[in-house]
């Protein structure tokens, strides 16, 4: 995050931080309109580094343009296709060159990442695991050291993480199911960072389609029927 000179905090980045989480705790509604002078009012500030923050979360794809109004964007099912076709293959080509190129400092950050998003899972919510979460996959971006894909994979990965919130804040999920998911992505992060570790390209690759379908997996339970999914996904080898 960016500094003033005095050290404190950007008034546009604390802004953008702030829509950034009340969009991913569904504190503002997919679809609703922003409205700018509350905003402006409720953070104590100008309309500038609110603009700027909001042309900031357009360009992340969190609010969207309509006409001169700016909305909350809304995920529609008929893209689930595109994004699971485009978070597997892109997830396994980062995750291939994470493995190849990482440094030892690249290493521990992801580390650092997996660790801490355990101790969100014991001790957090649904949207700080979230946070932590999108922190380890994004450490793992930074280590494939390819500006152009980390660019288009982080894209992907707040897509992900934008329609995590609105699927699970509304759909049912047992307590059970939901240890069940959480366990099993821990254990997927463990291993996914054994195989960066070990420089071992095929296995990142093998782990990050394996990852990215347990993601897929939770998504058919809660919106669509895991049938009717995994009828209408391709099988990317």
């Amino acid at each position: 995050m960016d500094r003033d000179g005095d050290g404190s905090v950007r008034e546009a980045d604390r802004v953008y931080e702030e829509l950034r989480r009340r969009i991913l705790a569904l504190d503002l509604d997919p679809g609703s309109v922003l409205d700018e002078s509350r905003i402006v009012e409720e953070m104590g500030t100008s309309r500038t580094p609110v603009r700027e923050a909001v042309i900031r979360l357009v360009s992340e794809g969190l609010f969207r343009r309509d006409g001169r109004q700016v909305r909350v964007s809304s995920f529609e099912v008929s893209q689930l296709r595109a994004l699971f076709e485009g978070m597997t293959l892109m997830s396994r080509a980062i995750h291939r060159m994470a493995a190849t190129r990482r440094s030892a400092a690249q290493l521990k950050i992801i580390h650092d990442r997996l660790v801490a998003f355990e101790k969100q899972v014991k001790q957090g919510n649904d949207v700080q695991i979230s946070e932590a979460n999108h922190a380890f996959h994004k450490a793992i971006a930074e280590a494939a050291d390819s500006v152009f894909l980390q660019k288009a994979y982080e894209d992907l990965l707040v897509e992900s993480l934008r329609l995590a919130r609105q699927c699970f804040a509304t759909g049912e999920e047992g307590e059970s199911t939901r240890y069940e998911h959480l366990t099993r992505t821990i254990a997927d992060h463990k291993e996914i960072y054994k195989a960066i570790e070990h420089c071992d390209a095929d296995a990142a690759d093998r782990l990050a389609s394996q990852h990215c379908l347990l993601f897929r997996e939770r998504l058919s339970r809660q919106i669509l029927g895991a049938s009717t999914l995994s009828a209408t996904m391709p099988v990317t080898d």
